[in-house]
């Protein structure tokens, strides 16, 4: 276990709670957005097992993780779920429809889209996570989610309810989380979708080598030449949605630079 800090509570704090952010954000964990835990792949590549992975992350942080492999999807799924979790003290169930969670999520509410949703929380409930600060200052250990329940009380209102770890409050200490917009988020594709979280824990971003930005998002896509195009075409669609003010891949150096826009800053201040 990692949890060495005032700020990671124990299971005797009942009214351990997330901060309240308003509706159109989301609370998102700088430890997970600035890693690969949530990687960027297609849907029809084969997830791979994992077992006591190294996961790529900036330097201060050391993570690693047992399970079926997450992508930025799950990602989506995991937000919504805290969301929903940050109006009650944590180790408290929280409550939903499958329905509603599809809405939220902006999938189609179909048997498909069910399904997905409770394999994503199952790969969460399955896993095993330690991240910690490589200056020992505070950290978690466990899974991303204690337990999942469902009733088939009738499609498509089954009542899910959902145990979140009050220890996982580590990573949403009061300087280790980040407002990200919801609503722009979820109209990105994956590898924009992870800039998008990467860069919101960025309010003045210095430059990252495409190489490093390659390691860092979890891509499957090997060759750094078909990475850099696909990478130069989410930073303008970020541009075009008014995340980036400006965005470029400098030709000699390599390194990405980007800078926030002023209307996504204000927008993420809630």
């Amino acid at each position: 276990m990692a949890r060495r800090s005032s700020s990671v509570v124990t299971l005797d704090q009942a009214q351990a709670q997330f901060e309240m952010w308003p509706e159109p954000i989301r609370g998102m964990s700088n430890a997970i957005a600035r890693s690969a835990l949530y990687r960027v792949g297609h849907p029809r590549e084969p997830r791979l097992q994992l077992k006591r992975e190294l996961i790529t992350s900036l330097a201060n942080y050391n993570i690693t993780y047992t399970g079926e492999e997450l992508r930025q999807d799950d990602h989506d799924v995991f937000l919504q779920i805290v969301h929903l979790a940050r109006t009650q003290p944590l180790g408290t169930p929280v409550r939903f429809t499958a329905h509603s969670m599809l809405t939220e999520l902006g999938w189609t509410i179909n048997s498909e889209s069910y399904e997905r949703l409770r394999n994503s929380i199952d790969r969460h409930k399955a896993s095993a996570l330690t991240v910690a600060m490589n200056d020992g200052s505070q950290g978690y250990s466990g899974s991303l989610i204690r337990t999942f329940k469902w009733s088939e009380g009738g499609t498509p209102l089954q009542r899910w309810e959902i145990l979140l770890e009050p220890e996982i409050l580590a990573l949403y200490s009061a300087t280790s989380w980040t407002r990200v917009e919801w609503k722009m988020r979820l109209g990105l594709p994956p590898l924009a979708k992870w800039l998008h979280g990467f860069y919101s824990t960025h309010q003045m971003p210095f430059p990252y080598s495409v190489t490093k930005i390659h390691e860092l998002c979890g891509t499957r896509t090997v060759q750094i030449r078909q990475f850099r195009y696909k990478l130069r075409q989410a930073l303008e669609l970020l541009v075009e949605r008014g995340f980036f003010a400006d965005a470029k891949i400098e030709t000699r150096s390599d390194l990405v630079h980007v800078e926030r826009s002023r209307r996504a800053l204000i927008g993420a201040e809630g």
